[in-house]
């Protein structure tokens, strides 16, 4: 396997040959990895949509973006994938790359944080080609609402359940094209009989 220029360390292979991911153990990331990382968002496995809810399970493909890189700041997950290769075991100081063409199941088994990016073609960071809802899941890359700066939704939790933020931008295809007023909580309507 060709690893990126800032990968050629001590390197396992995921998932005895899985090609799709590169994963580096704690102890062989490298001072620059780690710096690079720091720049990048922060994901939270207990804002994921999960299934069953609570249950730290959730399938995710890789196909969207060429990579995504992480580095996990806390935390425990198996990953299985959907190819039947080895379960993959990721936690906190890992750092993995995952390669176009990925599939899996998450099992997060203690609450996991990590920076993530996408990178292109060429090793630069780009901007991820998928956007999902943190709240249901729903795809939203062609609209989606970031709200807070750091929590996607998609139109229909926008309006359902945008009133428990402080702040919106409404996006297309991941870019920022307005910011947008928060939504007023919907109360809901008590059922009343007619008079006869």
């Amino acid at each position: 396997m060709n690893a990126e220029p800032e990968l050629q360390q001590v390197v396992e292979e995921a998932a005895a040959g899985n090609v799709n991911v590169t994963l580096t153990k704690s102890d062989n990331v490298t001072e620059e990895q780690k710096e690079q990382a720091r720049e990048w968002a922060v994901w939270d496995s207990i804002t994921h949509p999960q299934e069953p809810e609570g249950s730290g399970k959730f399938p995710f493909d890789y196909s969207a973006n060429h990579q995504e890189r992480v580095l996990i700041i806390s935390g425990e997950a198996t990953l299985t994938p959907d190819d039947g290769s080895a379960p993959v075991v990721i936690q906190g100081g890992d750092f993995v790359v995952f390669h176009r063409g990925f599939a899996c199941e998450w099992h997060v088994t203690s609450p996991m944080k990590k920076h993530y990016a996408y990178f292109d073609e060429e090793g630069k960071e780009a901007q991820p080609n998928n956007i999902s809802c943190d709240l249901c899941g729903e795809q939203c890359w062609e609209d989606s609402y970031l709200m807070d700066g750091e929590t996607d939704l998609c139109p229909l939790c926008f309006e359902t359940k945008g009133s428990n933020y402080k702040a919106a931008e409404r996006c297309v295809h991941g870019d920022t094209v307005e910011t947008v007023q928060i939504p007023k909580a919907k109360r809901a309507r008590k059922a009343t009989k007619k008079k006869k």
